[in-house]
């Protein structure tokens, strides 16, 4: 992936919606092709063809839907971002794709400075953190288990808070002065240990352990 030429794919049912939304993402500076379909059945088949960096998926679509979606292109196409574009804001709508894996949501009442902001948080620190995130994660903070916190090494806590601060896997090795292999390789015995499947996962596991306050 060459994060100042990506390729995004957009699904939408909504034809007006979606020709604005490809007119819109044309114009970021890092984005060189958009592609768009009418539902996550034909954003599969563009994926199969030549999968995109980053996807941004409508939650309610006909054929197959943004959920639906998401659990396939997690499972089948993990190095592809997902960025969620939704009416539903209740916290358990938000707990629910963080299960599955999703990088991000935006609410469809969003600007466009915060959707390009959106998108190029996902592919440079693998998830958004917004108003929508941050308000889900407060409804369902417990203290948790303290076992899958103290499986966690202190070079790997280390890593968590500072992915937890949104720096960039190249920001975190200079840091630690580690290579970004070394950074991927620590973060992959995370994700395992937290049981999570994405970094928005491992913000919510540290908020709800206690580990990270946000602000």
């Amino acid at each position: 992936m060459n994060p100042d030429n990506l390729t995004v794919y957009l699904a939408d049912d909504h034809t007006v919606v979606r020709k604005g939304m490809v007119r819109l993402l044309k114009t970021f500076q890092r984005v060189n092709q958009v592609k768009d379909a009418a539902n996550g059945k034909e954003l599969i088949s563009l994926t199969e063809t030549v999968p995109p960096d980053a996807v941004i998926l409508d939650v309610e679509m006909p054929v197959m839907g943004g959920v639906e979606t998401s659990k396939h292109l997690v499972d089948n196409f993990p190095e592809v971002k997902i960025l969620i574009l939704t009416m539903h804001t209740e916290a358990v709508f938000i707990h629910k794709l963080m299960d599955i894996g999703i990088h991000g949501f935006l609410s469809k009442s969003a600007e466009p400075n915060e959707v390009e902001r959106a998108l190029y948080s996902i592919i440079d620190k693998d998830f958004y953190k917004n108003d929508l995130v941050e308000s889900a994660m407060r409804k369902n903070v417990s203290s948790g288990s303290q076992e899958t916190t103290s499986k966690l090494s202190t070079r790997e806590l280390e890593i968590l808070l500072l992915i937890c601060q949104e720096l960039t896997p190249a920001e975190i090795s200079e840091r630690l002065q580690i290579s970004e292999k070394t950074f991927f390789n620590h973060r992959a015995n995370i994700l395992t240990k937290t049981r999570s499947r994405s970094n928005v996962g491992l913000l919510r596991f540290a908020v709800q352990r206690g580990l990270y306050e946000l602000g």
